[in-house]
């Protein structure tokens, strides 16, 4: 009995269902020939002139992206070549400016040395004259010595005779 109810009830259920199930098997073939028109449509739609342009259209609108993108580097970089070759510009217009005003301190530094090169080249020549004027009076007072000292010799000499003469003429008187 059990068993029986339990049948019973199924089976009432299997009533309840059959007409969705009907309605199922009917959705499920239209949805099986709606996909396969669907399919058949994007074969056509695909082999289709509109479609081919479309695609091409899609790659061009890509390729244009690209291109764009590409644009936008390019200025960047050619801003960034400007900016560099602005900057060049300054530095070599402050390396003339520079230029001119350290060529003028070194020009007034060679003329400072040039004038301190020519008071020592006066100071050396003062000094050389010196030095000469020195030599001189130095082999002048060698001679005048040895002159004086052959002087000096004959003196003695001379002294020395008249020594003797002299202890002579005692000796006489």
């Amino acid at each position: 009995q059990g068993h029986q109810k339990r049948l019973d009830d199924i089976e009432a259920q299997i009533k309840e269902l059959q007409p969705l199930q009907k309605k199922f098997t009917d959705v499920n073939a239209q949805l099986e020939l709606k996909t396969y028109d669907l399919s058949l449509f994007l074969k056509r739609a695909e082999q289709n002139e509109h479609h081919k342009l479309g695609e091409a259209v899609k790659k061009l609108e890509e390729e244009l992206e690209a291109a764009k993108f590409q644009i936008k580097e390019k200025e960047l970089a050619y801003k960034n070549c400007v900016d560099a070759v602005s900057k060049l510009e300054n530095s070599i217009k402050d390396h003339d400016k520079n230029r001119e005003g350290r060529l003028k301190d070194l020009e007034k530094n060679i003329k400072t040395i040039k004038a301190q090169m020519q008071a020592a080249s006066k100071d050396l020549k003062s000094h050389e004259n010196e030095k000469e004027k020195l030599v001189m009076e130095k082999d002048a007072m060698g001679k005048e010595q040895s002159s004086l000292e052959s002087h000096l010799a004959s003196l003695e000499t001379q002294i020395s005779t008249l020594t003797s003469e002299v202890d002579e003429q005692r000796a006489k008187v």
